[in-house]
Protein backbone atom coordinates (compact mmCIF):
# COMPACT_ATOMS: atom_id res chain seq x y z
CA UNK A 1 0.00 0.00 0.00
CA UNK A 2 1.43 3.31 -0.82
CA UNK A 3 1.61 4.42 2.88
CA UNK A 4 4.44 2.01 3.11
CA UNK A 5 6.28 4.27 0.70
CA UNK A 6 5.07 7.58 1.68
CA UNK A 7 4.95 8.06 5.50
CA UNK A 8 8.40 6.31 5.90
CA UNK A 9 10.03 9.26 3.72
CA UNK A 10 8.20 11.89 5.72
CA UNK A 11 9.48 10.43 9.01
CA UNK A 12 13.38 10.32 7.32
CA UNK A 13 13.21 13.49 6.14
CA UNK A 14 11.76 14.50 9.75
CA UNK A 15 14.68 12.92 11.12
CA UNK A 16 12.26 10.86 13.55
CA UNK A 17 12.35 6.85 13.80
CA UNK A 18 10.73 4.72 11.15
CA UNK A 19 7.72 2.25 12.48
CA UNK A 20 8.63 -1.24 13.09
CA UNK A 21 5.18 -2.19 11.48
CA UNK A 22 2.65 -0.52 9.39
CA UNK A 23 -0.69 -1.91 9.13
CA UNK A 24 -2.85 -1.18 6.05
CA UNK A 25 -6.24 -2.12 5.71
CA UNK A 26 -8.05 -3.31 2.28
CA UNK A 27 -11.11 -2.01 0.52
CA UNK A 28 -14.67 -2.75 1.27
CA UNK A 29 -17.04 -3.07 -1.75
CA UNK A 30 -20.78 -3.37 -1.60
CA UNK A 31 -22.48 -6.24 -3.52
CA UNK A 32 -19.31 -7.00 -5.48
CA UNK A 33 -19.31 -3.14 -6.60
CA UNK A 34 -16.86 -0.52 -5.32
CA UNK A 35 -18.52 2.06 -3.29
CA UNK A 36 -18.40 5.11 -4.17
CA UNK A 37 -20.26 8.55 -3.45
CA UNK A 38 -21.48 9.00 -7.05
CA UNK A 39 -23.01 5.77 -7.22
CA UNK A 40 -24.76 6.32 -3.97
CA UNK A 41 -24.03 3.03 -2.55
CA UNK A 42 -21.30 4.14 0.19
CA UNK A 43 -22.11 2.67 3.77
CA UNK A 44 -22.00 4.58 7.04
CA UNK A 45 -21.12 2.67 9.43
CA UNK A 46 -22.96 4.72 11.81
CA UNK A 47 -26.04 3.47 9.86
CA UNK A 48 -25.01 -0.08 10.16
CA UNK A 49 -24.78 0.36 14.00
CA UNK A 50 -28.49 1.84 13.87
CA UNK A 51 -29.79 -0.90 12.22
CA UNK A 52 -28.36 -3.61 13.71
CA UNK A 53 -26.22 -2.52 16.78
CA UNK A 54 -23.23 -2.03 17.42
CA UNK A 55 -21.88 -5.71 18.88
CA UNK A 56 -23.48 -7.46 15.77
CA UNK A 57 -21.75 -4.82 12.97
CA UNK A 58 -18.36 -5.42 14.93
CA UNK A 59 -18.62 -8.95 15.30
CA UNK A 60 -18.95 -8.64 11.01
CA UNK A 61 -16.36 -6.65 10.30
CA UNK A 62 -14.09 -8.84 12.35
CA UNK A 63 -15.34 -11.90 11.01
CA UNK A 64 -15.90 -11.56 7.44
CA UNK A 65 -12.77 -10.39 6.19
CA UNK A 66 -9.02 -11.02 7.03
CA UNK A 67 -7.43 -8.02 7.84
CA UNK A 68 -5.79 -6.13 5.13
CA UNK A 69 -7.68 -8.33 2.37
CA UNK A 70 -10.53 -6.49 0.25
CA UNK A 71 -13.80 -7.24 1.55
CA UNK A 72 -17.58 -6.90 0.09
CA UNK A 73 -20.56 -5.84 2.23
CA UNK A 74 -24.09 -6.85 1.86
CA UNK A 75 -26.57 -6.43 4.08
CA UNK A 76 -28.04 -10.54 3.26
CA UNK A 77 -24.16 -11.57 4.85
CA UNK A 78 -24.47 -9.30 7.37
CA UNK A 79 -27.78 -11.00 8.40
CA UNK A 80 -26.26 -14.30 7.90
CA UNK A 81 -23.70 -14.15 9.88
CA UNK A 82 -25.48 -12.43 12.85
CA UNK A 83 -28.30 -14.92 12.84
CA UNK A 84 -25.85 -17.58 12.31
CA UNK A 85 -23.31 -17.01 14.91
CA UNK A 86 -25.06 -14.56 17.43
CA UNK A 87 -28.06 -15.23 17.32
CA UNK A 88 -28.31 -19.07 16.79
CA UNK A 89 -25.20 -20.22 17.99
CA UNK A 90 -23.95 -17.85 21.04
CA UNK A 91 -27.97 -17.15 21.59
CA UNK A 92 -28.56 -20.59 21.75
CA UNK A 93 -25.94 -21.44 23.82
CA UNK A 94 -26.79 -18.67 26.85
CA UNK A 95 -30.22 -19.51 26.56
CA UNK A 96 -29.95 -23.60 27.34
CA UNK A 97 -27.36 -23.19 29.92
CA UNK A 98 -28.84 -20.11 32.07
CA UNK A 99 -32.39 -22.24 31.60
CA UNK A 100 -31.14 -25.20 32.94
CA UNK A 101 -29.24 -23.61 35.72
CA UNK A 102 -32.41 -21.24 36.99
CA UNK A 103 -34.57 -24.40 36.60
CA UNK A 104 -32.38 -26.83 37.63
CA UNK A 105 -29.59 -25.12 40.11
CA UNK A 106 -31.68 -23.27 42.07
CA UNK A 107 -31.16 -20.20 40.11
CA UNK A 108 -27.32 -20.18 40.81
CA UNK A 109 -24.54 -22.20 39.37
CA UNK A 110 -23.52 -25.54 41.15
CA UNK A 111 -20.65 -25.58 43.71
CA UNK A 112 -20.62 -29.54 43.91
CA UNK A 113 -20.96 -31.02 40.26
CA UNK A 114 -18.79 -34.10 41.27
CA UNK A 115 -16.46 -35.83 39.14
CA UNK A 116 -15.44 -34.39 35.39
CA UNK A 117 -16.24 -37.01 32.60
CA UNK A 118 -13.92 -36.84 29.82
CA UNK A 119 -16.32 -34.66 27.97
CA UNK A 120 -16.26 -32.53 30.80
CA UNK A 121 -12.47 -32.38 30.42
CA UNK A 122 -12.46 -31.91 27.08
CA UNK A 123 -14.59 -29.10 26.60
CA UNK A 124 -12.91 -27.44 29.50
CA UNK A 125 -9.64 -27.63 27.59
CA UNK A 126 -11.32 -26.11 24.41
CA UNK A 127 -12.37 -23.02 26.53
CA UNK A 128 -8.65 -22.55 28.71
CA UNK A 129 -7.06 -22.88 25.64
CA UNK A 130 -8.95 -20.10 24.02
CA UNK A 131 -7.21 -17.32 25.45
CA UNK A 132 -3.78 -18.49 24.26
CA UNK A 133 -5.14 -18.93 20.43
CA UNK A 134 -6.84 -15.52 20.44
CA UNK A 135 -3.94 -13.70 22.08
CA UNK A 136 -1.73 -15.28 19.04
CA UNK A 137 -4.43 -14.52 16.20
CA UNK A 138 -4.49 -10.69 17.77
CA UNK A 139 -0.87 -10.43 17.95
CA UNK A 140 -1.01 -11.08 14.02
CA UNK A 141 -3.99 -8.77 13.38
CA UNK A 142 -6.18 -12.35 12.50
CA UNK A 143 -8.79 -10.80 13.94
CA UNK A 144 -11.11 -13.35 11.57
CA UNK A 145 -9.18 -16.33 13.38
CA UNK A 146 -9.78 -14.88 16.64
CA UNK A 147 -13.48 -14.49 16.00
CA UNK A 148 -13.38 -18.60 14.43
CA UNK A 149 -11.65 -19.60 17.32
CA UNK A 150 -14.70 -18.18 19.77
CA UNK A 151 -16.95 -19.79 17.83
CA UNK A 152 -15.66 -23.05 18.11
CA UNK A 153 -15.56 -23.16 21.31
CA UNK A 154 -19.45 -22.10 21.18
CA UNK A 155 -20.21 -24.39 18.39
CA UNK A 156 -18.17 -27.60 21.03
CA UNK A 157 -19.77 -26.38 24.02
CA UNK A 158 -23.29 -26.79 22.11
CA UNK A 159 -22.52 -29.91 21.12
CA UNK A 160 -21.32 -30.78 24.49
CA UNK A 161 -24.94 -30.09 25.66
CA UNK A 162 -27.04 -32.06 23.31
CA UNK A 163 -24.78 -35.18 24.08
CA UNK A 164 -25.00 -34.81 27.43
CA UNK A 165 -28.78 -33.79 27.46
CA UNK A 166 -29.09 -32.34 31.04
CA UNK A 167 -32.56 -31.98 30.55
Amino acid sequence: RFHTVYWPAILLAADLPLPRRVFAHGWWTINGEKMSKSVGNVIDPLDLVDKYGVDQTRFFLMSEVPFGSDGDFSHEKMVYKVNANLSNEVGNLCQRTLSLVYKNCHKAAPSDIGPYTKDDEALLESAASLHAKAAEAVSTQSIHKYVEEVVSVVWEANQYIDKMEPW
